[in-house]
């Protein structure tokens, strides 16, 4: 039997919701079709088993692919032609009309946002500047992070009909922590509109399954978050569902023995410090994004009462290596490592 690996490595822009997944090893059949392409700042990955219709699957795939440009065109704020630039310049200036979908979007986020007391904030963008992750590093100062903060506050955000206004000129909304899950699940939906019932979508580590591979369930590996690349925690294996993992291992430089990473915690300003991995198992992509990185930032205790609130799965592993999981996963509490 032949063996593949691939490394699933999600990768966002200080959004936050960095996380690492790897397949199991398995013999592909030959009714998988595998297609792969770069798109919003990632590796792209979608695997259609056909039942003997290549011609269709490629073609939804292709459609996929549109659909996923179509929203990195409308929701990313690294485009300066797209709506949601467009109301990130008119920051304390005056309302833009967006389109309805965003608009909906943002609803949602402000939503998640209440949700996660602020842990998941789209207005995180207005002190993004002061967290670069490049070489060389320095820590941003305590005055430099308390003045930032001032730019984030989700509750500020006004929305009348389809207008949205920042009432602070150095506001400014980052869509990486949620447009990417959202765009995994409509990629989802134009495979399942297509009529095919078995597929994956892997948005660079932000993965949602449908049915099965050729009768045998899709099986996904947690990446240990201390350990060399491939090194598991387990293995989770999901149907219909999305697996998102946010870790603090992507991203991060070390000084003086503290370990500074990209997930931060926008109520502090500071990077948070009372997860070095969360792994959740949900419905959407776009769920599984927002609320993996915000169990992160809330922890054991809290982020773990949260997943259970919404139903969902969730393994944390905390910075001594310590597991917590929901009842569904606690078999991965004991899982050895491989």
């Amino acid at each position: 039997m032949s063996t593949i690996w691939r490394r699933t490595a999600l990768s966002l822009a200080i959004a936050g919701t960095l996380f690492a997944l790897r397949y199991v090893p398995w013999e592909r059949p030959a009714t998988t079709i595998r297609l792969s392409r770069p798109l919003m700042g990632t590796l792209w990955t979608i695997e259609v088993c056909d039942g003997g219709r290549a011609r269709e699957a490629r073609e939804a795939m292709d459609g996929a692919y549109a659909e996923l440009r179509r929203i990195d065109g409308l929701m990313s704020e690294w485009k300066p032609e797209s709506p949601i630039s467009q109301v990130n310049a008119a920051a304390g200036l005056h309302p833009v009309e967006v389109p309805a979908e965003l608009r909906e979007m943002l609803e949602r986020a402000i939503g998640y946002s209440r949700l996660t007391e602020g842990a998941f904030d789209i207005t995180w963008r207005g002190m993004g500047k002061i967290w670069k992750f490049e070489d060389p590093f320095t820590p941003p100062t305590a005055a430099a992070v308390n003045a930032a903060r001032r730019n984030v506050n989700f509750r500020a955000i006004q929305i009348d009909g389809n207008r949205v206004y920042l009432p602070q000129k150095a506001m400014s909304i980052g869509l990486g922590g949620i447009a990417k899950g959202y765009a995994v699940d409509r990629a989802f939906a134009v495979l399942r509109n297509a009529g095919f019932a078995n597929f994956m979508v892997d948005g660079g580590g932000d993965v949602r399954v449908a049915g099965a591979r050729d009768g045998v369930p899709w099986r996904l590996g947690i990446q240990h978050p201390r350990r060399e690349r491939g090194t598991l925690l387990g293995t989770v294996g999901p149907r219909d569902q999305a697996v998102v993992t946010s870790g603090d291992y992507e991203r991060f430089r070390i000084v003086d023995g503290v370990r500074y990473h990209h997930i931060i915690d926008v109520r502090t300003g500071w990077p948070a410090s009372a997860a070095s991995s969360v792994t959740v198992l949900t419905p959407t992509a776009e769920q599984g994004v927002v609320l993996a990185k915000a169990i992160f930032i809330l922890g054991p205790e809290k982020g773990l009462a949260l997943a259970r609130s919404q139903g969902l799965e969730a393994l944390l592993i905390d910075p001594s290596g310590g597991r917590h999981a929901t009842a569904g996963l606690q078999y991965l509490l004991q899982q050895e490592e491989k």
